[in-house]
């Protein structure tokens, strides 16, 4: 499934947390079977963002036109490529009092990129989204939309120096941000290399009345030796009207090459508003081969120092889902084994440790196999799971099986899942869960391609729910006067 943004899911006693990364708080497509309420979430952006509302949604649409334009005008000059994925939901929900809601989302996300305008060094990017509801609003109104990015970028012929200015999506050590202002970074020939940012932090949120950062900026040192290692040190400081003192975060970051098949990784982030830790993570990667990746680590997170707790209703009290001063610690470990050409066997087992009692702790450990075929363009898999915890409502087995077939133009696809938990987790609403889905899709041209999801799911939380998903992908692009 084409992956257009990135959500973390918080769950917690049968309520859901969409923590967005990049852009969109509703999506598409979502697994609704009943979660563990020990998993906790893992490490991501620190920010919480939501839609801002219908204001952007004639932006959206004037800057389509804008590149429909500079498509047809410039291209003798630049690469240029556009990109148009519309989607459109279709799912019902009950209501109090025997009432039925139906819902007809209507998105549109749209992405373009100019590079090398008149031969320049030079690149202009944009992505955006919007919503019209054809039914019921499916949010707080019948329309939203986000301006995600538009930017421009210079990148050095020999690749030593790169500069944005607009708003773009930035992951630079402790940063991880969408910033309207611009960012710089220079690599001199001896590997010493420094980054520098600074504007206006993008944050909405969805509590009345809530004020967020009225200014961003930081910076980072590091030392690059291609191949064999990179470390680095990093600042960011944000200004705004929080809870007690401004956001002021301190990082260190280390890739090094032990040996040709060991790699570490190790990233630690300091919050001195909280006076905490906000993060670590640390992890070994072994590759002794082509058939073997083995990877395993540790990783620490607190609610209050890595998120903007102020900015979501789920960490505010009285009716708060999530306890903001609680820490998350986990262990976990990865082997990937390919006996043979296309067929892999995976084990995997996680520990998590809460420091709230009452959310309880959990351990997680899975086993599954996978065969590509169809020259691996295909893949089968199945997977089993088990997860024990302190609290029986959290303990369940997990059973799952997915397949994908693609012949000619047409890709077909199930998955499905089922659970078995050892105690109810909603009272009264059972102990299984399952969810199915289907999806079919084929490609009309060689740069338009349509398909459709179909998903039943059966759970604690949904005791039927059936939601379709209709998806239409257009690419288009020219590169230095031609098509592509």
């Amino acid at each position: 499934m084409h992956l257009l943004w990135q959500t973390e899911r918080v769950l917690v006693s049968g309520f859901r947390l969409s923590i967005v990364f990049i852009d969109m708080l509703y999506f598409v497509w979502e697994n609704m079977v009943h979660p563990n309420t020990a998993l906790g979430v893992r490490m991501g952006r620190s920010t919480t963002v939501v839609s801002p509302g219908k204001a952007l949604l004639p932006a959206i649409v004037a800057i389509s036109l804008f590149f429909t334009l500079l498509l047809a005008g410039t291209a003798p000059a630049a690469d240029l490529s556009v990109s148009s994925n519309t989607y459109l939901r279709y799912y019902q929900r009950d209501l109090a009092g025997g009432n039925k809601n139906s819902y007809a989302p209507l998105y549109e996300v749209l992405s373009a990129d100019a590079v090398n305008p008149g031969g320049m060094p030079i690149a202009f990017h944009f992505y955006g989204w919007g919503r019209v509801d054809l039914s019921d609003p499916s949010g707080s109104g019948k329309e939203s939309g986000d301006l995600g990015s538009a930017y421009l970028e210079y990148l050095h012929p020999k690749g030593n120096a790169q500069l944005k200015l607009g708003r773009f999506f930035l992951t630079e050590g402790v940063a991880v941000e969408t910033l309207d202002g611009g960012f710089f970074k220079v690599v001199t020939p001896v590997g010493i290399g420094i980054s520098g940012y600074g504007g206006a932090p993008v944050e909405q949120s969805s509590l009345d009345n809530t004020r967020v950062g009225t200014s961003l900026y930081g910076g980072r040192l590091f030392f690059n030796r291609s191949g064999v290692t990179e470390i680095g040190v990093s600042y960011l400081k944000e200004k705004g009207p929080f809870e007690g003192k401004d956001r002021e975060m301190y990082g260190g970051d280390l890739w090094l090459r032990i040996a040709p098949p060991v790699e570490f990784t190790g990233q630690a982030t300091y919050n001195r508003s909280t006076k905490g830790m906000a993060s670590q993570r640390y992890a070994l990667r072994v590759v002794p081969g082509s058939r073997v990746d083995f990877s395993a680590g540790y990783e620490a997170y607190s609610y209050k120092g890595l998120f903007q707790t102020a900015l979501h209703p789920i960490f505010i009290l009285p009716s708060a889902v999530i306890d903001n001063t609680d820490k998350v610690q986990t262990i976990f470990g990865v082997l990937d084994w390919e006996a043979v050409s296309g067929l892999t066997f995976e084990l995997a087992a996680k520990n998590i440790r809460h420091d709230n009692p009452n959310v309880g702790n959990a351990n997680r450990g899975e086993a599954g196999v996978r065969y590509a075929f169809n020259e691996k363009k295909d893949v089968f898999g199945v997977s089993a799971a088990a997860v024990t915890a302190d609290r029986d409502e959290n303990e369940y087995q997990e059973f799952r099986g997915f397949v994908t077939f693609s012949p000619a133009k047409f890709r077909l696809t199930i998955d499905a899942l089922t659970r078995k938990y050892k105690k109810e987790p909603i009272p009264g609403n059972g102990k299984s869960a399952h969810q199915v889905v289907a999806s079919a899709g084929y490609k009309v041209r060689p740069h338009l391609s349509v398909s459709g999801d179909l998903t039943y799911t059966q759970s604690p939380t949904y005791r039927q729910d059936y939601a379709g998903l209709f998806r239409a992908t257009l690419e288009l692009g020219t590169a230095t006067g031609g098509k592509k």
